[in-house]
Parts: C-alpha cells; structure tokens; sequence
C-alpha cells in the first residue's frame, strides 16, 4: 500500500500568518505535537509544538520563526514502510505527503499506519501465534513455510526480529488455525527452537483461571 491510499485530509493545515497561539490550539485540539505549514498547496515545513512553546509571545507568527530542522514528509508514491520508517526515526505525530512538484496533498497519522499494519499482519484473523528462535544462517522463509502447508496451515503473516544482544533472530508466524500441536512436532523434528506460542485457547484458559481464582476468593 502505498502514501497516497492513506492520506487524511481532515488534519488542518497551518498559514505563515498565523500565530503560534492558534497553532498551539489545533494541535491540543486533534492531539498532535506537529502541524504542516502550507503557502499556496506548497508544503514549506512541520512546525514543532516545542519551538512555539519556546517562543516568548505565542502571539508572533508562524512566518517568524526559525526553521533549520528537517523537513520531513514523503512521495505519494512511497510505500507504507518507507513512512512508517520517518515516525519511528523522527518520534512524528503527523508526516506530510507530497507530490514531486512539494504540492501538499494530505498527512499520514499513526492510526493511519497501525490500521494498514494490523491488516498485514492479520491481526484482525482468527489463528494462533508460533515465535521461532532461529540463527540467521539458518533461516529459510521457504523451508518454514513448506513445513506450514504440510500440516495444512496457512501463515497469514512472517514477521522477523532481530536480538541485538545476540544476534539471532526470532521469528513470528501468525497462522490461520488454532490448532498448533502437529505443526509444532513437526518444527521440533526439524531442530527448530521454539521461543513460546500464543492461541486464543490458552487466552481463554487463563480467563477461565482468573475467574475460578476471583470465585473461590469472593466465597471464601
């Protein structure tokens, strides 16, 4: 999915004349810590919620202020993760998206990106979680994926991490069934380290645990 499928348009857009104090309200009021600062469709910056609180009288406007910081946006044509990639280096609230002519079309939010990202990663689809703990040299998509099919299991999503601490890598599959036993077997017959699993089975044993707990306490 690319910027331009995701763009929200009901994020306002902040005027060189305007001051710092009506930026400030806009940004309290859609709870925002950036705004962007558009001249005629153009997109000139992001103006920080910090540096108008800095200013000594929010009142000045926005035209007077100093911008040498970065600029961040991206392409329309850029994809998600390249978008995803600016709000987690630049701690952002909002990125701009903009044409190659710098014609402000719109921003991404991290609602935005979360709602894409939880699509990808089935999140929203039934089926439990296997975490593999795997050297790189080791690690084959294929292999673990042809083990999948020959349990008649489907991975939604494959989703790899890498421990700084020692280099290896965990790798989280999210399959389509609940139903986990004979697919594990089969990942421990073929020497795969298994770091823990997550179903909706074990969720519901531990509810049902905590009940009977709470239960026995309240009738003690």
């Amino acid at each position: 999915m690319l910027a331009r499928d995701l763009i929200s348009t009901v994020i306002p857009i902040l005027h060189p004349l305007d001051p710092g104090s009506r930026a400030l309200r806009l940004m309290n009021e859609y709870h925002l810590s950036q705004l962007p600062l558009v001249l005629e469709n153009k997109y000139l910056a992001l103006v920080e919620e910090d540096d108008i609180l800095d200013l000594e009288d929010t009142e000045v406007s926005l035209e007077n202020m100093e911008y040498s910081g970065p600029k961040p946006g991206v392409l329309e044509s850029a994809h998600f993760y390249e978008a995803l990639k600016a709000f987690y280096d630049l701690k952002l609230s909002v990125l701009p998206v903009i044409s190659r002519e710098n014609e402000y079309l719109g921003v991404l939010t991290k609602d935005n990106l979360l709602a894409v990202l939880a699509q990808y990663n089935g999140v929203k689809e039934p089926g439990g979680i296997i975490a593999l703990d795997i050297d790189p040299r080791d690690y084959s998509l294929s292999e673990i994926a042809r083990i999948a099919e020959s349990n008649d299991i489907t991975l939604l999503s494959v989703n790899t991490i890498t421990s700084p601490a020692t280099g290896r890598l965990e790798v989280l599959l999210k399959t389509n069934r609940q139903e986990l036993h004979g697919l594990l077997a089969t990942f421990e017959r073929f020497n795969y380290t298994i770091k823990y699993t997550i179903t909706e089975e074990q969720e519901e044993d531990m509810l049902r645990k905590n009940y009977d707990l709470l239960m026995n306490y309240i009738s003690m």
